[in-house]
């Protein structure tokens, strides 16, 4: 096993070291009398109750850890109990305290209603009640107000853990919504790199069906675009796998293409045969002045009009893509000419999930997605995007 796990945490050395100190200072004023070790016997309790209720609540045996407070309360009560009728004890047992008002923080921090009421209350009684081992004390001018103050010491710690609980649940919330969004962005991902490649190669495979016989050379071409269509896919499934399973690990990966060029090789690459695609960038168009999750966004909203395109528009003979401005905002769209009635032969099924994606990115960016047929004949799927 490594040192570094055996080794123990610095809080809990400091924890450690102030409860020793309190002792100490608790047996140098109690007298050696046994009323005087019940009070550092229970002092020890509370500390050794108080130190192991964190790792049971944090285990999730909620009542252990309640059981546990209700008998370092119940000693500490036996205790004081003791000390009242015997003798003026000069200190209230300060380990014993911190370690009651440590049970008593923990309770409200993780305890469910029922456990927590069933040992905060205890704990606080014990606390209050502290205030009869000193009643000495009590007529020095400094600690005048000493039983105010074991009123008012339980009530801070029980606020305290309140808070406490507060931020571990706005924590947990906030984590939850990063768990979400990186499951909805890595959904989209997964969408998007399988839905292109494969719609890719099924095209392929089908146009490849009905040319064998008559064209056997444009055959064997169809055949080659799906080998090497799916060897890209697996190289970007690859690089998805790999930045899951090494989220810190080093960047070993191939760098990433910038997104001008990737979008000039998804047109570039697009046209099946008998198809023509091309793009048209305007020339106030920037990418280099692009957020990378606008980046992101806007080389998805190309490649899903793209596949999109190819599962549904296999009659297009002309696929335009254009990007421009209008003010602060980019403006994408992705057409083409094929006519209703013959946008779909039917042999993919429909998910849904491809727009529902893209609706999700355009979102959460603040800009707009439309998609439909255009008055002129063919489909648009475009989007307009804020770039600042």
């Amino acid at each position: 096993m490594p040192l570094s796990l055996l080794r123990p945490a610095p809080e809990a050395v400091a924890a450690a070291c102030v409860g020793a100190l309190l002792l100490a200072l608790d047996a140098g004023v109690v007298s050696r009398s046994r009323i005087g070790l019940a009070v550092v016997a229970s002092g020890v309790l509370a500390l050794v109750t108080a130190a192991g209720s964190l790792p049971a609540y944090r285990a999730g045996r909620r009542w252990t850890a309640c059981a546990l407070s209700v008998t370092a309360a119940a000693v500490s009560l036996l205790t004081t109990s003791l000390v009242e009728r015997t003798v003026l004890q000069r200190t209230p047992g300060w380990a014993e305290l911190i370690g009651l008002l440590m049970l008593l923080c923990v309770a409200c921090r993780y305890g469910r209603p029922l456990p927590l009421a069933a040992s905060a209350v205890p704990l606080f009684v014990a606390v209050v009640r502290l205030a009869g081992r000193a009643p000495a004390l009590s007529d020095l001018p400094v600690l005048d107000g000493i039983d105010k103050l074991f009123t008012l010491l339980p009530v801070g710690f029980v606020l305290l853990g309140g808070y406490l609980r507060t931020e571990d649940g706005r924590r947990q919330a906030t984590a939850e919504r990063v768990r979400q969004s990186e499951r909805l962005d890595l959904a989209r991902d997964l969408h998007d790199h399988v839905a292109h490649y494969v719609t890719a190669m099924v095209v392929q495979a089908q146009a490849g069906e009905h040319t064998a016989e008559r064209d056997p050379a444009m055959a064997r071409q169809l055949f080659s675009n799906i080998e090497r269509t799916g060897q890209e896919g697996l190289v970007a499934m690859g690089r998805m796998v790999r930045l899951l399973r090494e989220p810190g690990g080093p960047r070993t990966s191939a760098p990433v293409a910038p997104v001008m060029t990737a979008i000039e090789e998804l047109v570039h690459r697009f046209p099946a045969p008998g198809q023509h695609a091309w793009l048209d960038k305007a020339d106030d168009v920037d990418s280099s002045a692009w957020s990378p999750q606008l980046a992101k966004s806007v080389e998805r909203l190309v490649q899903e009009g793209l596949t999109n395109i190819r599962k549904h528009a296999r009659t297009a003979t002309t696929v335009h893509v254009m990007l421009g401005t209008n003010g602060d905002r980019l403006v994408v769209r992705v057409r083409d000419n094929a006519t209703g009635q013959h946008r779909s032969r039917g042999r993919f099924r429909h998910s849904g999930f491809g727009m529902i994606g893209l609706s999700e990115r355009v979102a959460e960016l603040g800009g707009e997605l439309t998609c439909g047929p255009m008055p002129e004949g063919g489909w648009e799927l475009a989007a307009s995007i804020p770039m600042k």
